[in-house]
């Protein structure tokens, strides 16, 4: 591929993707009306200003990637719903990812282009957004949660608030649990005939886990932890025959002291002191890893 960039193999139909960690990003080559991609692809471009589909579809407005990385992810959304998904590994639990706008997507919010408005209108009072959707799905059903990431919100009746993502800014996906897919759809403020007229791009870098891959809690109900939510107790039941490791982390990943749990004891953590939140429990035996969402209330 170019050295700047990636978005699939051209001139032949196709589906393929890149691998990161437990992440498969899906990328689909269309050889219809000409050829044209959709999904994911990848960059290392640092234009700000172009807005050439020919040399910078693929540009980061940030100018770099999260950190000031050299490479970070880009995804077309179209209407191909294969293309738009992110594969994870089985029992995967999705901390959150940096995003930000693409260079051509940034400026046509800014500044409107050839088929698509300039957000807030010639007043500055037009209530525009443009939003991603995301979806976690395991064993082939989409979860009750969802995420909302919203690239430009102009509904505010302050235009003082109103803005364009154009930094890397985090977004927390824990709420998802365990999951095997993301897949995703954006809405805009601006369409025509059904469909979006703003670019429908974005950035993603540093897609995050909760630990390794593991096992759902409920095919093995080898810990019982009550009450979930909890406030001020937690109690924790390992009911197997044989010793358990348990370690607690928070949704940045920050882990408590690991501790031991004995076949078959009982053990009552104190949790007043604990900030109101998502927390992650994981149990590891000779056999398995398995891993919770906790609520602290």
């Amino acid at each position: 591929p170019p050295s700047n960039f990636w978005k699939g193999v051209a001139a032949v139909p196709s589906i393929s993707g890149f691998q990161s960690g437990p992440a498969y990003f899906v990328n689909v080559y269309d050889t219809s009306f000409g050829g044209f991609w959709s999904g994911w692809g990848y960059s290392a471009l640092n234009d700000t200003t172009s807005t050439s589909y020919a040399t910078n579809e693929l540009g980061c407005i940030a100018g770099k990637g999260f950190n000031q990385s050299n490479i970070y992810g880009v995804a077309y959304v179209g209407s191909n719903e294969v293309a738009n998904r992110i594969k994870l590994a089985p029992g995967s639990i999705p901390l959150g990812f940096y995003i930000t706008n693409t260079t051509i997507a940034y400026r046509s919010m800014q500044n409107g282009d050839a088929f698509a408005k300039k957000f807030g209108g010639t007043t500055g009072n037009d209530p525009d957004f443009f939003k991603l959707n995301l979806t976690a799905w395991y064993n082939g059903v989409p979860k009750p949660d969802t995420v909302e990431i919203y690239l430009a919100d102009f509904r505010d009746s302050n235009n003082s608030n109103d803005y364009i993502i154009k930094e890397w800014t985090w977004v927390n996906t824990s709420l998802l649990g365990m999951c095997d897919s993301l897949t995703y759809t954006m809405s805009s403020s601006d369409t025509a005939f059904g469909f979006i007229n703003t670019p429908t791009y974005f950035c993603m870098d540093n897609l995050s886990f909760f630990g390794n891959t593991v096992h759902q809690m409920e095919e093995n109900n080898q810990l019982l932890a009550y009450p979930n939510p909890c406030s001020n107790q937690l109690h924790l039941v390992n009911n197997e025959e044989q010793e358990m490791s348990i370690h607690i982390y928070n949704i940045h990943g920050q882990q408590s002291a690991p501790f031991i749990l004995e076949k078959n004891q009982t053990f009552s953590l104190n949790t007043s002191n604990w900030s109101p939140g998502v927390y992650f429990v994981q149990s590891s035996t000779s056999k398995q890893q398995s891993a919770f969402k906790l609520i602290k209330q």
